[in-house]
């Protein structure tokens, strides 16, 4: 008589402690995200995201075993959402033009909000990758670079926009949103607000679209 009321509450003990043990996976990750915006990888300590998470360093070791593998997890995660935006902006049901231009609407939005993606590539960049995550961070943006490439050119070719060389574009656009976006990390007199860095972006893609266009 007495064992399905046990048995329910053993099953909503299981399911509180599985809730629990996501939501300090979400912290710990969220929080190694945060510290992966100011700083290079081999900088970050578990004690910090610990801190910064509000929870024990035990806890990174019994969630993700180490500090590798913590930011291994920030990474994939980060680039989850990077490939699904960017992809999602590539496949629009749009003009060429406007597809061209979603495109870098959505790689800003992405650098914004996830702040990360550009320290991590500009500490990739300057010492090159050291890890086999690093190593992935590299090859994935490099294809959505080449994408981008992809969607310039048949912007190109669809007359949507003036002939250039659409690997070289998109070598530029992605050096300068990437540039523009890092301004919102820095620590000093040339630190500029998420809001006017996108403020920036729009006004010089406007601008950059109007030159772009045929005659």
């Amino acid at each position: 008589m007495n064992d399905a009321p046990k048995s329910v509450a053993g099953t909503d003990a299981a399911a509180r402690g599985s809730r629990r043990r996501e939501r300090t996976r979400v912290l710990l990750l969220d929080a190694a995200e945060l510290l992966m915006s100011q700083r290079a990888p081999e900088e970050i300590r578990i004690e910090d995201v610990a801190t910064q998470a509000g929870v024990s360093a035990a806890s990174v070791y019994v969630h993700f075993g180490t500090k590798d593998a913590l930011l291994a997890a920030v990474t994939e995660r980060v680039l989850a959402v990077a490939t699904a935006a960017l992809r999602s902006a590539y496949a629009a049901e749009t003009s060429p033009l406007e597809r061209f231009a979603g495109v870098g609407s959505a790689y800003l939005r992405l650098l914004l909000d996830h702040p990360a993606v550009g320290k991590y590539l500009a500490v990739t960049g300057e010492r090159g990758p050291r890890t086999p995550v690093e190593d992935e961070v590299v090859a994935r943006f490099s294809q959505l670079r080449r994408e981008f490439e992809e969607s310039i050119r048949e912007a190109v070719d669809a007359g949507a926009i003036r002939r250039v060389d659409p690997e070289l574009m998109s070598y530029f656009l992605f050096g300068a949103w990437n540039g523009v976006a890092a301004l919102a990390l820095r620590r000093d007199a040339l630190v500029l607000s998420p809001e006017r860095v996108e403020q920036a972006v729009v006004e010089a893609g406007l601008t950059l679209l109007e030159g772009l266009l045929p005659e």
